[in-house]
């Protein structure tokens, strides 16, 4: 599962909860254009976050064992996914003296070049993801950190530390890691910024029908982000249910309850139901509650 296409499709619900709730009512009891930008650009930032963690678990299991276990020995590796495989790029593993088979260490080296890569989806990356690992991505206690070196997507420039860890009691058919992002930073084509920092678990439960309708992931509601949005305001984004998310309803998520505290007083809550695929949900803002069906 690419943690992107789940994450990436929220924007569609933002977009339409800020065109039906327009009202006579004062700003602060309504989704207003600025929210809906805020919103959008957290969702945004996001998924392009999450798509990084995506990534380092892809990257970090593509390896030979040979490679994983050859000494700090500077060699190149084909990734079989999409956003590796464009003309130009160079994936580069350095493994650590002490690396071996059973707890693989290292750093390994993305470069997508000056020119851009695009991938199966349109998104098109530059600069170098650098993923510091150790062990499997499905042992427990596993973790990669990622940092970035002028590292774009889709012209956005992401920067700060994203420290992965699984947090799996033991070999599971449903891994749960855990997500910390610290310094996040986004500088955006007009050269505005944001920052954010987040504290995110999730649990993909991978399913076992061959047509995968089971499959699902489980954002745990201890996870939270805060941060400061392009036009300087301040937002927290905190869960009062997690999100579950069904990989056979368009990644919107079927249950959950997400909350956005705006300059610390405006506050927008969206709950998506009780685990039912119908595209339902409901938004409240500062008390004013609308019922909404997402196209």
């Amino acid at each position: 599962m690419k943690l992107k296409n789940v994450f990436g499709k929220t924007l569609s619900l933002i977009c339409f909860g800020a065109a039906v709730l327009v009202s006579s009512c004062m700003d602060e009891d309504r989704l207003t254009l600025q929210d809906t930008q805020d919103i959008t650009e957290e969702a945004v930032t996001d998924s392009y976050f999450q798509d990084m963690d995506d990534m380092a678990g892809v990257a970090v299991q593509s390896p030979s064992d040979d490679q994983f276990s050859g000494g700090r020995v500077s060699t190149t590796i084909t990734i079989s996914d999409d956003r590796f495989q464009c003309d130009g790029i160079i994936v580069t593993i350095v493994p650590a003296e002490n690396s071996t088979i059973e707890i693989p260490k290292g750093v390994l080296t993305v470069d997508f070049g000056v020119t851009g890569c695009t991938d199966l989806r349109g998104n098109i990356r530059t600069g170098k993801l650098i993923f510091t690992y150790s062990g499997w991505r499905f042992q427990p206690g596993s973790t990669v950190i990622t940092t970035t070196d002028n590292y774009t997507i889709n012209g956005i420039r992401l920067e700060g530390t994203r420290t992965l860890t699984n947090v799996t009691g033991s070999t599971s058919d449903a891994p749960k890691f855990n997500a910390v992002l610290v310094n996040g930073k986004a500088t955006f084509v007009d050269l505005s910024v944001a920052t954010r920092e987040s504290n995110i678990t999730w649990q993909w439960n991978k399913g076992v029908v061959l047509d995968l309708t089971d499959d699902y992931l489980l954002i745990d509601q201890s996870s939270e982000a805060n941060g400061v949005t392009r036009g300087g305001r301040n937002y927290e984004v905190s869960l009062t249910k997690a999100l579950k998310f069904k990989r056979s309803c368009g990644g919107i998520p079927v249950e959950g309850i997400k909350k956005y505290l705006i300059d610390g007083d405006k506050e927008i809550v969206i709950d998506y139901g009780d685990g039912t695929c119908d595209r339902k949900i409901v938004v409240t803002v500062n008390g004013i509650t609308r019922s909404l069906t997402v196209d």
